[in-house]
């Protein structure tokens, strides 16, 4: 999960709530005092210091990870030399599908497709089930439970609890 931060504190909760990735946009001033307060969690950033960036360039200079809006642009990087394992490809909901089969990681942003958390409820763990690699959203705790109970139906990880209805 990949979440939006313009804080310090914003990237604590975040990875705290289950965030693995976080966005700190064109603040890349934040970038130190997250890695000094945060462990584990990747820094997605528009400079050198970041580990997932949005610049097939900077990517290929730095060894970053790449986001790129489509799978073309995806391909271009390829023959740039950038592995296709350090990229990842914006997909909408109904992109996630042929994104994946052709091998991308496809990443959903929900601030784009989801104006209230019951819909990015709904949005992530249709979008998990598809195959989605990456979900970027602002409703960290929230959608993480969704993309939790998503990854139990589907068998890829035991659920929190198991209780048997017996009488």
């Amino acid at each position: 999960m990949l979440a939006p931060v313009s804080t310090v504190a914003q990237a604590i909760e975040s990875a705290a709530a289950g965030a693995q990735l976080v966005d700190v946009g064109p603040s890349d001033a934040l970038i130190p005092a997250i890695r000094r307060t945060v462990r584990g969690v990747r820094i997605c950033g528009h400079g050198q210091a970041a580990d997932i960036v949005r610049d097939a360039d900077l990517a290929s200079r730095t060894g970053a990870g790449l986001i790129c809006p489509d799978a073309t642009l995806a391909a271009s990087a390829v023959r740039r030399g950038i592995a296709a394992e350090r990229i990842i490809v914006q997909a909408a909901p109904a992109g996630i599908g042929s994104c994946s089969r052709s091998g991308w990681a496809p990443l959903v942003d929900l601030e784009q497709w989801a104006d209230s958390l019951p819909r990015a409820g709904a949005i992530a763990a249709v979008c998990a089930w598809l195959g989605a690699s990456v979900i970027r959203t602002g409703q960290v705790a929230e959608v993480r439970r969704c993309l939790d109970m998503t990854e139990s139906i589907l068998g890829v990880r035991p659920p929190a609890r198991a209780t048997r209805g017996l009488a």
